[in-house]
């Protein structure tokens, strides 16, 4: 008789903890499933984001001035997330903030504006930078660019997706000989 209860007991622990084991396993599979699936969500978001920033085209001094364009297929916002970061020709980097107003303070950048081509203000999805549009920001260094010195702008959006462009303070031209 006392052969049996143990064998009894022995035989509800071992079917408790086979059941329990396979239970944890269908879990763990289900979780590395959706985890799966969000990592390929997301390099799909990423292969089809795209941005090329531009430098102003005659930059004297001042903020700075760049135009960002979508040449992706993901419609971006979410400014407060990216990064911009500027590299002196000194070779120090600062990392510049998101203001959510226009004009930004010292070491800021905000969006100036997001337009279509040649200036046009966008109207379709407002402060929403979609495919083919181009957004201004603003860049506030502090300090400024010198007279005669470049620099370096990256900009990351959320995804990691980067660009980047020089700007230059061009020293003024030589006076005409007499």
């Amino acid at each position: 008789m006392e052969t049996l209860l143990i064998t009894l007991v022995s035989m509800a622990l071992i079917i408790f903890s086979t059941v329990t084991m396979t239970v944890s396993i269908f879990q763990s599979a289900n979780r590395m499933a959706d985890s799966w699936k969000m990592m390929e969500k997301q390099s799909g978001i990423i292969r089809r984001t795209e941005i090329t920033t531009l430098p102003p085209q005659d930059y004297q001094g001042g903020a700075i001035d760049l135009t960002v364009q979508n040449a992706g297929q993901i419609d971006l916002a979410e400014f407060s997330r990216w990064d911009v970061i500027f590299q002196y020709q000194s070779g120090i980097a600062c990392y510049v903030t998101y203001a959510a107003a226009y004009p930004p303070g010292g070491n800021q950048w905000a969006v100036k504006g997001i337009y279509f081509s040649e200036g046009v203000p966008e109207v379709f999805q407002p402060n929403i930078l979609n495919p083919g549009e181009n957004m201004v920001v603003s860049v506030n260094l502090n300090p400024g660019i010198g007279e005669g010195e470049a620099g370096r702008v990256t900009i990351s959006t959320p995804g990691g997706v980067t660009s980047q462009c020089q700007v230059i303070w061009p020293l003024p031209p030589p006076p005409p000989p007499p």
